[in-house]
Protein backbone atom coordinates (compact mmCIF):
# COMPACT_ATOMS: atom_id res chain seq x y z
CA UNK A 1 0.00 0.00 0.00
CA UNK A 2 1.44 3.07 -0.74
CA UNK A 3 1.96 6.48 1.42
CA UNK A 4 -0.97 8.64 -0.57
CA UNK A 5 -3.51 5.78 0.49
CA UNK A 6 -2.38 5.87 3.90
CA UNK A 7 -2.30 9.47 3.88
CA UNK A 8 -5.68 9.22 2.68
CA UNK A 9 -7.51 6.98 5.67
CA UNK A 10 -5.47 8.62 8.33
CA UNK A 11 -7.43 12.27 7.07
CA UNK A 12 -10.46 9.78 7.37
CA UNK A 13 -9.69 8.61 10.92
CA UNK A 14 -8.93 12.22 11.88
CA UNK A 15 -12.12 13.34 10.66
CA UNK A 16 -13.99 10.54 12.57
CA UNK A 17 -12.55 11.54 15.45
CA UNK A 18 -13.25 15.21 15.12
CA UNK A 19 -16.41 14.58 14.69
CA UNK A 20 -17.17 11.99 17.90
CA UNK A 21 -15.52 15.25 20.13
CA UNK A 22 -17.91 17.30 18.51
CA UNK A 23 -20.41 15.37 18.98
CA UNK A 24 -19.48 14.38 22.46
CA UNK A 25 -18.84 18.43 23.17
CA UNK A 26 -22.43 19.19 21.73
CA UNK A 27 -24.41 16.57 24.24
CA UNK A 28 -22.48 18.42 27.13
CA UNK A 29 -23.73 21.71 26.35
CA UNK A 30 -26.73 20.14 25.58
CA UNK A 31 -27.29 18.76 28.89
CA UNK A 32 -26.23 21.81 30.70
CA UNK A 33 -28.49 23.92 28.66
CA UNK A 34 -31.32 21.93 29.82
CA UNK A 35 -29.75 22.20 33.50
CA UNK A 36 -29.54 25.73 33.15
CA UNK A 37 -33.54 26.05 32.35
CA UNK A 38 -34.40 23.33 34.90
CA UNK A 39 -36.43 24.55 37.34
CA UNK A 40 -35.38 22.94 40.71
CA UNK A 41 -38.31 22.94 42.24
CA UNK A 42 -40.65 21.19 39.51
CA UNK A 43 -40.38 17.44 39.12
CA UNK A 44 -41.28 15.85 35.93
CA UNK A 45 -43.41 12.20 37.39
CA UNK A 46 -45.77 8.91 35.93
CA UNK A 47 -48.16 7.81 37.55
CA UNK A 48 -47.13 5.22 40.17
CA UNK A 49 -43.92 6.96 40.83
CA UNK A 50 -42.62 9.06 44.23
CA UNK A 51 -40.13 11.31 44.91
CA UNK A 52 -37.91 12.82 47.76
CA UNK A 53 -38.00 16.27 48.74
CA UNK A 54 -35.29 17.81 50.77
CA UNK A 55 -34.78 21.35 52.25
CA UNK A 56 -33.31 23.11 54.75
CA UNK A 57 -35.48 23.72 57.71
CA UNK A 58 -36.67 27.19 57.49
CA UNK A 59 -36.18 29.87 60.65
CA UNK A 60 -38.45 28.92 63.51
CA UNK A 61 -38.34 25.70 62.92
CA UNK A 62 -36.16 23.62 65.23
CA UNK A 63 -37.50 19.62 64.67
CA UNK A 64 -39.79 17.52 62.57
CA UNK A 65 -42.93 18.46 64.26
CA UNK A 66 -42.88 21.99 63.57
CA UNK A 67 -43.38 21.46 59.96
CA UNK A 68 -46.35 20.21 57.61
CA UNK A 69 -45.97 19.02 54.35
CA UNK A 70 -49.45 19.83 52.00
CA UNK A 71 -50.57 19.22 48.40
CA UNK A 72 -52.83 20.97 46.22
CA UNK A 73 -54.76 17.26 45.43
CA UNK A 74 -55.75 14.84 48.15
CA UNK A 75 -54.16 11.99 45.93
CA UNK A 76 -50.64 13.05 46.98
CA UNK A 77 -49.70 11.19 49.58
CA UNK A 78 -47.01 12.82 51.50
CA UNK A 79 -44.88 12.02 54.19
CA UNK A 80 -41.85 13.70 56.39
CA UNK A 81 -39.42 11.39 56.65
CA UNK A 82 -36.66 13.08 59.03
CA UNK A 83 -33.55 15.62 59.68
CA UNK A 84 -30.17 14.99 58.76
CA UNK A 85 -27.50 17.30 58.72
CA UNK A 86 -25.89 18.78 55.40
CA UNK A 87 -22.95 17.63 54.08
CA UNK A 88 -21.88 20.27 51.89
CA UNK A 89 -22.73 23.21 53.98
CA UNK A 90 -23.73 22.11 57.07
CA UNK A 91 -27.36 22.90 58.24
CA UNK A 92 -30.51 20.87 59.34
CA UNK A 93 -32.22 19.72 56.75
CA UNK A 94 -35.77 18.18 56.27
CA UNK A 95 -36.30 14.88 54.14
CA UNK A 96 -39.68 14.12 52.68
CA UNK A 97 -41.00 11.45 50.28
CA UNK A 98 -44.07 12.50 47.68
CA UNK A 99 -45.99 10.03 46.32
CA UNK A 100 -47.82 9.71 42.91
CA UNK A 101 -50.75 7.20 42.43
CA UNK A 102 -50.91 4.75 39.67
CA UNK A 103 -54.62 6.17 39.17
CA UNK A 104 -53.60 10.16 39.45
CA UNK A 105 -54.80 12.13 36.18
CA UNK A 106 -52.17 13.69 34.05
CA UNK A 107 -51.72 17.31 35.43
CA UNK A 108 -49.99 19.49 37.83
CA UNK A 109 -49.79 19.07 41.36
CA UNK A 110 -48.23 21.84 44.13
CA UNK A 111 -46.76 20.79 47.32
CA UNK A 112 -46.03 23.50 49.91
CA UNK A 113 -44.32 23.49 53.31
CA UNK A 114 -45.92 25.10 56.23
CA UNK A 115 -45.59 25.93 60.05
CA UNK A 116 -47.53 23.16 62.27
CA UNK A 117 -48.72 25.59 64.67
CA UNK A 118 -50.40 28.03 62.97
CA UNK A 119 -50.71 27.09 59.58
CA UNK A 120 -48.72 29.73 57.61
CA UNK A 121 -46.16 29.00 54.90
CA UNK A 122 -42.62 29.01 55.66
CA UNK A 123 -40.15 31.43 55.47
CA UNK A 124 -38.25 31.52 53.04
CA UNK A 125 -41.43 29.72 51.28
CA UNK A 126 -40.57 25.84 49.88
CA UNK A 127 -43.17 25.08 47.34
CA UNK A 128 -42.33 22.38 44.81
CA UNK A 129 -44.91 21.52 41.36
CA UNK A 130 -45.08 18.39 40.33
CA UNK A 131 -46.09 17.68 36.68
CA UNK A 132 -47.77 14.04 36.22
CA UNK A 133 -47.68 12.93 32.74
CA UNK A 134 -49.91 10.09 31.21
CA UNK A 135 -47.37 8.10 29.51
CA UNK A 136 -43.58 7.44 29.01
CA UNK A 137 -44.05 8.79 25.48
CA UNK A 138 -45.55 12.32 27.27
CA UNK A 139 -42.36 12.47 29.76
CA UNK A 140 -39.88 11.93 27.36
CA UNK A 141 -41.29 14.88 24.78
CA UNK A 142 -41.73 17.23 27.93
CA UNK A 143 -37.25 17.17 28.78
CA UNK A 144 -35.41 19.72 28.57
CA UNK A 145 -32.86 18.41 26.72
CA UNK A 146 -32.70 17.77 22.30
CA UNK A 147 -31.04 14.70 22.90
CA UNK A 148 -33.04 12.96 25.58
CA UNK A 149 -36.31 14.24 23.83
CA UNK A 150 -35.15 12.80 20.49
CA UNK A 151 -33.27 9.31 22.41
CA UNK A 152 -34.62 9.23 25.70
CA UNK A 153 -31.59 9.01 27.31
CA UNK A 154 -29.48 11.31 29.51
CA UNK A 155 -26.98 13.77 27.11
CA UNK A 156 -24.11 12.82 29.58
CA UNK A 157 -24.58 9.24 29.64
CA UNK A 158 -24.19 9.46 25.71
CA UNK A 159 -21.39 11.65 25.90
CA UNK A 160 -19.89 9.33 28.40
CA UNK A 161 -20.72 6.27 26.04
CA UNK A 162 -19.40 8.36 22.84
CA UNK A 163 -15.59 9.96 24.28
CA UNK A 164 -14.12 6.41 24.75
CA UNK A 165 -14.89 5.74 21.35
CA UNK A 166 -12.49 8.58 20.33
CA UNK A 167 -9.72 6.88 21.17
CA UNK A 168 -10.39 4.44 18.19
CA UNK A 169 -9.83 7.19 15.77
CA UNK A 170 -6.43 8.22 17.57
CA UNK A 171 -5.00 5.05 17.96
CA UNK A 172 -5.73 4.50 14.20
CA UNK A 173 -3.89 7.91 13.27
CA UNK A 174 -1.26 6.29 14.98
CA UNK A 175 -0.54 3.46 13.13
CA UNK A 176 -0.85 4.89 9.83
CA UNK A 177 1.50 7.55 10.70
CA UNK A 178 4.06 4.71 11.55
CA UNK A 179 3.07 2.97 8.45
CA UNK A 180 3.53 6.49 6.44
CA UNK A 181 6.74 7.08 7.50
CA UNK A 182 7.94 3.40 6.24
CA UNK A 183 6.11 3.92 3.26
CA UNK A 184 7.91 7.02 2.85
CA UNK A 185 11.32 6.40 3.07
CA UNK A 186 10.69 3.00 0.79
CA UNK A 187 10.28 5.45 -1.63
CA UNK A 188 12.94 7.54 -1.10
CA UNK A 189 11.02 10.24 0.84
CA UNK A 190 11.11 12.00 4.60
CA UNK A 191 8.43 14.08 5.88
CA UNK A 192 10.22 17.52 6.74
CA UNK A 193 8.91 17.88 10.56
CA UNK A 194 11.04 21.41 11.25
CA UNK A 195 11.36 24.41 9.51
CA UNK A 196 13.20 27.71 10.62
CA UNK A 197 14.14 31.02 9.24
CA UNK A 198 17.71 31.68 9.08
CA UNK A 199 20.02 34.51 7.14
CA UNK A 200 21.31 32.20 4.79
CA UNK A 201 17.44 31.19 4.29
CA UNK A 202 14.49 28.70 5.25
CA UNK A 203 15.85 25.56 7.46
CA UNK A 204 14.40 22.55 7.13
CA UNK A 205 14.81 18.92 8.82
CA UNK A 206 13.98 15.69 8.38
CA UNK A 207 15.00 12.66 8.58
CA UNK A 208 17.50 10.54 6.65
CA UNK A 209 15.99 8.56 3.83
CA UNK A 210 18.83 5.95 3.17
CA UNK A 211 21.46 4.26 5.09
CA UNK A 212 24.50 6.30 3.33
CA UNK A 213 24.01 10.14 4.84
CA UNK A 214 23.77 12.97 1.79
CA UNK A 215 27.07 14.90 2.06
CA UNK A 216 26.98 19.04 2.86
CA UNK A 217 26.00 20.49 -1.33
CA UNK A 218 23.83 17.61 -1.82
CA UNK A 219 20.71 19.15 -4.01
CA UNK A 220 16.93 18.15 -2.29
CA UNK A 221 13.58 18.22 -3.95
CA UNK A 222 10.84 19.80 -1.85
CA UNK A 223 7.42 18.57 -2.62
CA UNK A 224 3.79 18.72 -1.22
CA UNK A 225 2.59 16.11 0.91
CA UNK A 226 1.45 13.75 -1.99
CA UNK A 227 4.62 14.18 -3.38
CA UNK A 228 2.63 15.26 -6.91
CA UNK A 229 3.97 19.08 -6.98
CA UNK A 230 7.65 20.25 -6.32
CA UNK A 231 8.11 23.64 -4.29
CA UNK A 232 11.33 23.95 -4.18
CA UNK A 233 14.90 23.02 -4.01
CA UNK A 234 17.21 22.75 -0.83
CA UNK A 235 21.07 21.77 -0.01
CA UNK A 236 21.94 20.12 2.48
CA UNK A 237 23.76 22.15 4.90
CA UNK A 238 24.83 19.35 7.53
CA UNK A 239 23.55 15.77 8.44
CA UNK A 240 23.34 15.06 12.54
CA UNK A 241 22.88 11.79 13.54
CA UNK A 242 20.15 10.78 11.21
CA UNK A 243 18.58 14.38 10.81
CA UNK A 244 19.45 15.84 8.15
CA UNK A 245 19.06 20.09 7.76
CA UNK A 246 19.20 22.04 4.46
CA UNK A 247 18.71 25.16 3.16
CA UNK A 248 16.00 26.52 0.59
CA UNK A 249 17.19 28.20 -2.07
CA UNK A 250 15.65 30.99 -4.31
CA UNK A 251 14.04 32.44 -1.28
CA UNK A 252 11.34 29.96 -1.26
CA UNK A 253 9.38 29.34 2.17
CA UNK A 254 7.53 26.01 2.97
CA UNK A 255 6.02 24.37 6.46
CA UNK A 256 6.68 21.39 8.06
CA UNK A 257 4.23 18.49 7.01
CA UNK A 258 6.34 18.87 3.38
CA UNK A 259 8.14 16.22 2.00
CA UNK A 260 11.89 16.07 1.06
CA UNK A 261 13.54 13.39 -1.69
CA UNK A 262 17.35 13.81 -2.18
CA UNK A 263 18.68 13.74 -5.63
Amino acid sequence: MNFRTLLARRKYAGLCGTLIICLTLALAVDGMIAGGRKDPKQHELLPGQSLNLTDPLPRGAERLEDLSLRSSSPIISLKLLETFSGFWLGGTLWWAEAGIPATAPAGTYDVTMYYAQNGTETTPRQAYRLRVHPNAQALQAAALSLSERTFGVSPYLLAACLLPLALLPMLACLALSRNIGRALQAEGYAEIFRAMASPEGQRIFFSQVSPTPPQPGDAVDVLDERAEKLLGRALVFKVDRGTVEAIMQAGVKIRPGLLAKPL
